[in-house]
């Protein structure tokens, strides 16, 4: 017997979960369009129309949007090369986080923007002598609002809870403050735009010592091609474009740990590096 009455809620939920799992969680409009409904032909007097009065109809609706279907609304594109531009400029004009925070808010120079639904900026406690950087944020921070939270926030917290620290004893950063759909690794072209904030973040922020959290903020800021387990585990120099200086350690992001349980042995080696370092530089963090 067929089934008439739709689907129950459970499959519903299921089914949103499989898509948003997929990284399909943005809508294009306010209301669905059936795209399976077959459209009546045109009458046949519109078909004779006079073929100057048809081609004004058809330039209005493609102004118009149509009758058909809603339209979604873009902003204007950004050459490339002009966005990297506005972002050093409006990143060298920041003094203080809270300065480069509203120009990271009111830049429209990078397309994750309009995929994401916050802007994720910060997390942790200013202030903190150590500096942990992801690559971009994930599902749960998009919708949050805040910095590695969900499944990966537990991990991480239960992370630096094994090194006997706290979110108050770090702070953190992004390399692009925006989530990739489908929680993949910003592109190397949007890595470069976003790249002058995050830089000049650490700059303020002024950080004893930088972690870098998984293989996209290593690349990114260590400009290395290899994989975060042949990056991971060593003590570098990170210099900013205006000279500041800090150690820098990679390690993997808790968002891989989840999916990769067995690598955990490496990152605990990791960690134990860092709070040995921790210790040689000063007393408390």
């Amino acid at each position: 017997m067929k089934n008439t009455t739709g689907p129950s809620r459970g499959e519903l939920e299921n089914l949103l979960r499989f898509y948003a799992e997929s990284g399909l969680d943005f809508p294009l409009a306010d209301e669905p369009v059936d795209r399976f409904t077959p459209v009546e032909p045109p009458a046949r007097e519109a078909a004779q129309a006079d073929p100057g009065e048809k081609a004004a109809q058809t330039a209005h609706d493609a102004r118009s949007g149509g009758d058909l279907q809603p339209t979604l609304t873009r902003l204007p594109a950004i050459p490339d090369a002009e966005a990297s531009a506005l972002a050093e400029k409006a990143a060298a004009g920041a003094e203080t986080l809270d300065e480069l925070r509203g120009a990271v808010e009111a830049f429209e120079g990078c397309n994750l923007k309009m995929t994401a639904r916050s802007t994720v900026f910060e997390g942790g406690m200013r202030g903190a002598r150590l500096m942990m950087i992801s690559d971009a944020p994930g599902r749960d921070d998009d919708t949050n609002g805040e910095a590695i939270t969900g499944p990966e926030g537990a991990l991480f917290d239960r992370m630096l809870a094994a090194i006997g620290l706290t979110r108050d004893d770090c702070y953190l950063g992004f390399a692009v403050p925006w989530r990739v759909p489908g929680n993949g690794a910003p592109s190397p072209l949007q890595a470069s735009i976003c790249k002058p904030f995050a830089e000049r973040q650490i700059e303020l922020a002024n950080p004893e010592l930088v972690v870098l959290l998984g293989n996209g903020a290593a690349r990114i800021f260590l400009e290395r091609t290899g994989n975060i387990l042949q990056v991971r585990g060593k003590w570098k120099i990170l210099r900013t474009r205006n000279g500041f200086e800090a150690p820098v350690i990679a390690t993997l992001q808790p968002r891989y740990l989840l999916e990769q349980p067995a690598q955990k042995r490496f990152a605990w080696a990791d960690l134990q590096m860092i709070r040995d370092r921790l210790a040689e530089t000063g007393s408390g963090v």
